[in-house]
């Protein structure tokens, strides 16, 4: 059915459409949050720090070079800022949130004693359930500070996320990844000292030159390690500038992999990262788990079909998803502050409402591998023709409760969600994957 990958993966649906000055939605806004709902939906809060200490040449991420003490503190105090005016909002007092993420960025570089001021205002402001998982993402180097590991072990931080990313010498210091592989044995080894039970890790593959051979020594090198999860992406080039792609043109970076050893390295991922005790939970996600971790469940509409977990979302480019619609706050870090300083709430960016909000869970289902007969109606929004033709590809099958991916639907999870979303949405896509081809380099915050 398929014979190219489509180069674009997906982790927010409905998708966010054109520029917008910050402020300009507040009367949607305004209701969404004023909105008093009869049973809240599952909530995750996504927490935004963009800073970090060094520009990686792969990252597709909004992000700032770190800049000085002064900047932290103003950003700091917005964020603690944002979190007690949303708290204030009907919408967001009524619920308790099941999960919290720290995204980035870095987080883990500002100052321990910053980092401890916004995860009291989002104590002391919002409900937390009494088991509520709060992941804390970073970078080696900072990350594997006792002072701050102790900290978030204070605070009840139950799961560590850093990157990687490889293990090969050569194309850490093409990407210039700056932490090295000795900040990773210490950061590991610091958590578990202090009783960190999850640890998880980003990998990637489809590497300039890479073949299953140096793919093959990546998970030698994890299997040592005995991470608790993985996260095992494939590389996308977008985000690389304009002087990479023309030394990759030169052939003085070597090309990337292409579509059968893509297929092979994929294959040979799973295959091997199951060998090695990790389930394959979802889409590019492996654990020693029996589950996809509460952050991704609930940002991907919370699992099997459903669409109704929602995610608020703090910090300066940070994305939420609340009452059917997708937002973004500015990426404009002085223009966040600024907003925050004035007690105004800094979206610049919505979506379009679906036409069925049950689509939601259909898009989202191939990232569960499989999706429940009681989300009929999310079954019912993937158009028909494309639903037969799954089934004929051999990507999909049935059992007495589900449907399920088959392994050869696994491989083309990117396709069947494009194919699954409502067409206004594919319009949408097709225009966004048109800017990127356009523009190397550019940094979307992913899609």
């Amino acid at each position: 059915m398929y014979r190219d990958l489509h180069p674009v993966t997906y982790y927010f649906y409905p998708l966010l459409q054109g520029d917008y000055a910050p402020g300009a939605h507040k009367g949607l806004l305004d209701s969404m949050l004023d909105t008093e709902v009869a049973r809240p939906a599952e909530s995750l809060l996504y927490v935004h720090i963009p800073y970090c200490h060094d520009l990686c040449q792969f990252c597709p991420f909004h992000i700032k070079i770190a800049s000085g003490e002064d900047v932290y503190e103003r950003y700091t105090t917005s964020l603690c800022r944002e979190v007690e005016l949303l708290a204030r909002r009907p919408a967001i007092a009524q619920r308790t949130f099941s999960a919290v993420y720290f995204g980035g960025g870095s987080p883990s570089i500002l100052p321990v004693a910053h980092i401890g001021r916004i995860l009291q205002a989002i104590h002391r402001h919002l409900r937390l359930t009494a088991d509520a998982e709060i992941s804390f993402e970073g970078e080696p180097r900072t990350l594997g500070n006792p002072e701050l590991l102790e900290l978030l072990k204070e605070w009840k931080v139950s799961r560590l996320s850093f990157g990687l990313q490889t293990y090969d010498e050569v194309q850490r210091q093409r990407f210039r990844i700056v932490a090295t592989l000795k900040d990773v044995e210490r950061v590991t080894a610091n958590a578990r000292r202090l009783g960190f039970h999850d640890i998880n890790v980003d990998m990637m593959y489809d590497l300039p030159g890479q073949n299953l051979t140096t793919l093959n020594d990546d998970l030698a090198a994890l299997r040592a390690a005995d991470f608790d999860s993985v996260d095992y992406y494939n590389l996308h080039y977008y985000a690389f500038p304009k002087k990479f792609r023309a030394a990759m043109d030169a052939g003085t970076i070597p090309a990337k992999p292409g579509m059968d050893m893509h297929m092979a390295m994929t294959e040979h991922i799973r295959w091997r990262m199951r060998e090695l005790g990790y389930n394959d939970v979802a889409d590019q996600v492996f654990s020693k788990y029996d589950k996809v971790c509460e952050y991704f469940r609930l940002l991907w509409g919370g699992g099997e079909g459903d669409h109704t977990a929602e995610t608020v979302a703090v910090g300066a480019s940070a994305r939420g998803y609340l009452s059917g619609v997708a937002y973004m706050n500015t990426g404009e870090v002085n223009t966040y502050c600024s907003m925050l300083e004035q007690g105004q709430l800094p979206v610049a960016k919505l979506s379009g409402q679906l036409a069925r909000p049950e689509n939601r869970g259909a898009v989202f289902m191939p990232k569960f591998f499989r999706i429940s007969k009681k989300h009929q109606a999310a079954i019912d929004t993937i158009p028909a023709d494309v639903w037969k033709a799954w089934q004929e590809s051999g990507l999909i099958y049935e059992t007495p409760g589900t449907w399920e991916l088959s392994e050869r639907g696994k491989q083309w999870t990117p396709n069947m969600m494009l194919d699954a979303f409502e067409s206004s949405q594919r319009e949408v896509a097709g225009v966004s994957l048109n800017a990127l081809e356009k523009k190397p380099g550019v940094r979307t915050g992913t899609f």
